[in-house]
């Protein structure tokens, strides 16, 4: 199944812009989604979840690209599958900052690759989950990947992975009262073409509450989560858009991540999201080889 991606441009002087392209769904088919990249209607985090940073990366030669990812260890990033692996190729190059604002430094080089190179930390590895395969197997996305820092990064605390079988295990009513909060560096309004109303377009770590749906849909199989996005409108609630992709849900005021931001049906940002779990078998025996 195609699915968009989202796209940093004009990083060298001109202001920060987000765009992304997607394909229809077929006839009879699940809506293709769309990869969720900033939090709408949220707040800047201040500093609240430090762990959580954000990727530029070039896949196929083309970039740079734009993620959110969480540190579980000082060496090793989750994100989402889609973000360290296209069309069969993983990543060309990944760079990862976990400055609130990544581009308050840029003015002081002269190209973007200075920039990178002295600000931001190289990934010497990208790994996708072995059957991610760009949503050909939807509902089952097998949209999870981890990034390999080139050098350690100390934090006192790192996100922690779910309980295992979380959503499966704790009743619907405990699930919907549950507030959940989301991170990310992505858009924080998504527009149509046509419209003259103006939206924020600033690259920074934002963070935003969600509530619970549900899981077990045609949509969401057994390996995502379907979240609200956009409750409130501004008014207390929050959402994902393009940028947030990869980057972490968390159990409201914790540092334990129950799922990371995959895609969504609208190409807006609004409706509903849909986020890859994490308290499955399958996303932690993919996680755990790899940590300390």
């Amino acid at each position: 199944m195609n699915a968009a991606r989202s796209v940093l441009s004009a990083l060298l002087t001109a202001p920060l812009l987000l765009t992304a392209c997607a394909s229809g769904p077929q006839a009879d088919a699940p809506p293709a989604p769309v990869l969720q990249a900033q939090i709408t209607w949220g707040q800047r985090d201040a500093g609240e979840h430090p762990y959580v940073g954000t990727l530029l990366f070039v896949q196929n030669g083309v970039g740079y690209y734009s993620c959110t990812g969480t540190l579980l260890s000082p060496t090793v990033m989750l994100t989402a599958g889609h973000c360290v692996e296209e069309g069969g190729n993983e990543n060309d190059v990944t760079y990862v900052s976990f400055a609130e604002d990544p581009l308050a430094t840029r003015s002081q080089y002269g190209t973007t690759s200075e920039w990178l190179e002295e600000e931001w930390i190289l990934a010497t590895d990208v790994v996708p989950h072995p059957n991610y395969d760009d949503y050909a197997a939807f509902p089952d996305t097998y949209d999870i990947g981890l990034v390999i820092l080139s050098e350690a990064v100390a934090m006192e605390t790192y996100g922690e992975l779910s309980p295992l079988g979380y959503f499966g295990t704790t009743s619907q009513a405990r699930l919907k009262a549950q507030l959940f909060e989301s991170v990310g560096y992505g858009a924080q309004a998504w527009k149509p073409a046509t419209s003259n109303k103006p939206i924020p377009d600033e690259y920074a770590r934002y963070k935003g509450q969600q509530r619970f749906i549900g899981v077990g849909s045609s949509i969401t199989g057994t390996q995502s989560v379907k979240f609200t996005n956009n409750p409130g409108n501004g008014n207390g609630g929050g959402g994902t858009c393009f940028g947030d992709s990869g980057g972490p849900t968390f159990l409201n005021d914790t540092n334990i991540i129950a799922a990371i931001t995959s895609f969504g049906v609208t190409a807006n940002c609004k409706g509903n999201d849909y986020s890859f779990r994490l308290d499955t078998a399958l996303a932690q025996d993919f996680i755990t080889p790899y940590l300390p």
